[in-house]
C-alpha cells in the first residue's frame, strides 16, 4: 500500500515541480555543463544531483540532518565548504582554457565520474537543502498512515526523481544550443570564463544569502 494519501501526494508533486524549475545552484550547474560539454554531460550532472538528493533524504530519514539544527557551527562549516568548492571549480574553469580546447579536438571533456562527483558534491555541500527537507517533507506526512521513515523516504525519493525528470527535459531543450555554440571557435575561447563566472557568482550568492 502506498504510504502517502493520493491527493496529498499529487499536491506534493506539483509543489516539487515548481521548486525544480526555480533557478538554483543545481539546475544552473546542469545547464552550464550541458552547454559546455553536451547532452551526456548534462545527464551525468543531473544524475549526480539526484544521487545526492537521495543521500540527503536517507540522512534525514535516519535523523542525521538534525545535527545541523543542533550544531550551528557544523552547519556553517558545511556551508562554507560548499562555497569554497564552488570557488575552486570557478578557478579551474578560468585556468584550464588550453585543456578545454585540446579536449574539444579529441571529442572529450571532463571524465564521466568527475562530472557526477562535482554535481553530487555541489548538492551535498548545501546544508540549506537538508534544513529545507526537514521543514518541508513532514508537511506531507501523516503519523496515522504508517511509519514516518517510510513516508519521508518516499517523498524524498519522489523529489529526486521528479527533479531528475525536470532537469532531463531542460537538458534536451538546451543541448542543441550547446552543440551549435561548440562549432564556434569563439565559444571555446570564452566557455571557461563564462562557466567560471557563473560558478563564482553562485558562490557569492551563497555568501550573501541570508540563512
Amino acid at each position: 500500500m502506498f504510504p502517502i494519501d493520493p491527493a496529498v501526494y499529487t499536491a506534493y508533486l506539483g509543489t516539487v515541480f515548481l521548486l525544480a524549475i526555480t533557478p538554483g545552484t543545481d539546475n544552473i550547474y546542469v545547464l552550464t555543463r550541458t552547454l559546455s560539454q553536451g547532452r551526456t554531460a548534462g545527464f551525468l550532472a543531473a544524475a549526480g544531483i539526484a544521487l545526492a538528493l537521495v543521500i540527503h533524504v536517507t540522512a534525514i530519514t535516519l535523523g542525521l540532518s538534525q545535527l545541523f539544527l543542533a550544531a550551528p557551527n557544523l552547519y556553517l562549516g558545511v556551508k562554507y565548504a560548499g562555497i569554497a568548492y564552488l570557488l575552486y571549480l570557478a578557478w579551474k574553469a578560468f585556468t584550464t582554457e588550453d585543456d578545454a580546447i585540446s579536449l574539444r579536438a579529441s571529442n572529450g571533456g571532463l571524465p564521466k565520474f568527475k562530472i557526477i562527483r562535482q554535481a553530487a558534491l555541489l548538492c551535498l555541500l548545501n546544508p540549506k537543502l537538508a534544513i529545507f527537507f526537514i521543514a518541508f517533507l513532514p508537511q506531507f506526512t501523516n503519523p496515522a498512515a504508517g511509519p514516518m521513515g517510510l513516508q519521508l523516504f518516499t517523498l524524498g525519493l519522489s523529489f529526486a526523481l521528479l527533479s531528475l525528470a525536470v532537469f532531463s527535459t531542460a537538458i534536451l531543450c538546451v543541448a542543441p544550443i550547446g552543440q551549435a555554440l561548440q562549432s564556434s571557435p569563439a565559444f571555446w575561447k570564452w566557455q571557461g570564463r563564462v562557466s567560471g563566472s557563473v560558478l563564482a557568482a553562485m558562490a557569492i550568492w551563497l555568501v550573501t544569502a541570508e540563512d
